[in-house]
């Protein structure tokens, strides 16, 4: 037990030795960077650029709400048109202009100048009504105005106030159809929102898992930090023993062989480090500037995570909290409204169509405005349109397709449910395997250590030889790397649970904070 103890308190000696000897600076030329779980998971709510990519896509789709709405914005109007003409006149516009029947050897040139303006607003209505309010403005110079009587005002002012309206009855009546794009963008945005959080999730579960991976890799370092300690330590303990008489050379040889077999498996286990955090970083990094020559070590220790592994609650949790399924339930929404505007489509147009204007004429524009008002004159129309396209082709493919994609829709509901209850299944199992491995590699463990002091009792006693102690330790080490592994693996598949159950946000404090003018994820809880 003597000789235990103090193999024991050497290789404790020589492993912070060789820890400093084979460090990520010297070995590999990186800088260790401690990151707490907390810490990686923020990066990834702050600077993960696949989830900022995929937020925008969801402002694109909001951007896309706000042009529906703009259609139904007012719009102000304003035309002006200068006219100056010079026309031959037929006899009856020759009359019409106040002429005389007489014979003409050439016909009569009728000259007039005039500036017709027109401003109001016209806008669009969710009912499909179509509005016009104008008020307009002419000034007229010609033959008959200028030669007085009979003309009144020189030059003549005319003014119209009035509106009009085109009412669709039929095709494009009602506001379930001129606000279907309107929901429609409305519809995309939620999808949108949903495909955002779905990436936020994923590579929140992404990180998480690296992280567990990661810690195992390091403790696994650690691992064969020990081995190459006590490679060492028994290195110098074989070279006393040898000069008392009481082993071989090829005992010290032994040991020496495997001390750099232990220092090139620290090296590979150092290079295993670095190739396990791929994902972290490209998660929780915003610039290629951030990572450059670090390497991310971890500050916590594996927790143990304990699920709850009732299938019928996970089921239902992510039949609710899922952003992949939610975004199938809106996707046929959204399909729905297509299919009602399309089959709308296929109703013939018929409109109605109404203008009421008063009209003034004076010698001054403010006169006649005045007179306008006053209704000095006025003119009404009211009639319809009515049109309707034979065949119908173009429509009736139109709602043929709409209603093609809303089945696809329904059953895309029923392919994530599908999806959903096999990915559960899935990863109950794993949860299940997991756990049971992690306790199987305890035992190993245990016994792998039992075993190693037999072997050195033996060593001590002249029964064994330093290659008995050596595999015995090597096997040690490999189980406490298979434990430290199915641990790791646990949590994976915990976490992943969690992902399928949709739980992972709540699992760790984070909420998605949809009250302002666009969706985020913040902290509620530090876990």
């Amino acid at each position: 037990m003597l000789f235990l103890r103090r193999l024991t308190f050497l290789a404790l000696g020589f492993a912070a030795i060789g820890a400093r000897g084979q460090s990520f600076e010297d070995t590999l030329g990186l800088q260790p960077v401690h990151i707490t779980l907390d810490e990686a998971v923020r990066g990834v709510m702050e600077k993960s650029l696949d989830v900022r990519i995929e937020w925008l896509n969801w402002a694109v789709a909001d951007e896309q709400t706000d042009v529906a709405l703009g259609k139904f914005e007012p719009s102000y109007f304003l035309t002006s048109n200068w006219r100056e003409s010079n026309l031959p006149q037929n006899s009856l516009d020759y009359v019409q202009t106040g002429g005389i029947i007489i014979p003409l050897t050439e016909p009569r040139l009728f000259m007039q100048q005039s500036l017709l303006t027109q401003t109001g607003i016209q806008g669009k209505l969710p009912l499909g009504t179509e509005y016009q309010i104008y008020a307009s403005t002419g000034v007229f110079r010609n033959d008959l105005n200028r030669q007085r009587p009979p003309a009144i005002f020189y030059p003549e002012y005319a003014a119209a106030v009035g509106f009009s309206l085109k009412q669709p009855l039929l095709r494009d009546f009602g506001p379930s159809v001129n606000l279907a794009e309107l929901r429609v963008s409305r519809k995309n945005a939620v999808i949108a929102d949903a495909k955002w959080e779905l990436q936020f999730q994923r590579s929140l579960g992404q990180v998480i898992v690296q992280y567990f991976q990661l810690i195992f890799a390091v403790e696994n370092v650690e691992v064969k930090r020990e081995v190459a300690a006590f490679a060492r330590t028994l290195v110098a303990e074989n070279k006393k023993r040898l000069e008392l008489g009481l082993l071989s050379p090829a005992d010290v040889q032994e040991a020496e062989v495997a001390v750099a077999v232990a220092r090139e498996e620290v090296i590979t286990a150092l290079g295993q480090v670095v190739e396990r955090q791929t994902t972290l970083k490209t998660q929780i990094l915003g610039t290629v500037d951030e990572g450059a020559g670090v390497v991310f070590l971890p500050k916590d220790s594996l927790p143990i995570i304990s699920p709850q592994l009732d299938r019928a609650k996970h089921l239902q949790s992510a039949l609710q909290r899922r952003p992949d399924h939610r975004g199938a339930l809106e996707e046929a929404e959204k399909q729905a409204i297509v299919v009602k505007y399309m089959r709308n489509q296929l109703l013939p147009r018929l409109d109605l169509q109404a203008t009421l204007t008063a009209n003034g004429l004076s010698g001054s524009y403010g006169s006649a405005f005045e007179r306008a008002f006053e209704r000095q004159g006025y003119d009404t129309q009211v009639g319809f349109q009515f049109s309707i396209p034979l065949g119908n082709r173009t429509a009736k493919a139109n709602r043929n397709a709409a209603e093609h994609r809303q089945q696809q829709a329904i059953l895309n509901i029923a392919r994530s449910e599908l999806t959903i209850s096999t990915e559960l299944d899935t990863v109950l199992a794993q949860v299940r395997t997991a756990r049971a491995k992690m306790e199987s590699t305890r035992e190993s463990e245990r016994l792998a250590g039992q075993l190693l002091e037999t072997e050195q009792k033996r060593l001590e006693q002249g029964l064994a030889r330093t290659f008995d102690v050596l595999r015995a330790r090597a096997a040690l080490a490999e189980a406490r790397t298979r434990r430290l592994a199915a641990h790791a693996d646990y949590n994976q598949a915990a976490t992943n649970l969690h992902l399928v159950a949709g739980t992972l946000l709540e699992r760790h404090g984070i909420r998605i904070d949809r009250g302002s003018s666009q969706p985020k994820a913040v902290r509620t809880s530090t876990k």
